[in-house]
């Protein structure tokens, strides 16, 4: 029996909900800030998807691929 399989693309702005402040970053703390607060995003954001049933099968570019068996 063949496996058949749902998808779905999200882009990888979408998953670290990215701020839209282009200022440059000069210190370090706001850098690290910064990083902390992407870092916190994409977990929640993974965190979500795989309650959903969705697992990351694939990073291309600036896109996500998750997949879960259609039911």
């Amino acid at each position: 029996m063949t496996d058949h399989w749902e998808y779905k693309v999200v882009s990888t702005d979408t998953l670290l909900k990215r701020s839209q402040n282009h200022d440059i970053d000069v210190y370090k703390e706001e850098i690290d800030s910064r990083r902390e607060s992407s870092r916190k995003n994409l977990e929640e954001a993974l965190a979500s998807l795989g309650e959903g049933g969705w697992e990351l099968a694939a990073l291309m570019g600036e896109f996500a691929v998750f997949k879960k068996k259609a039911v």
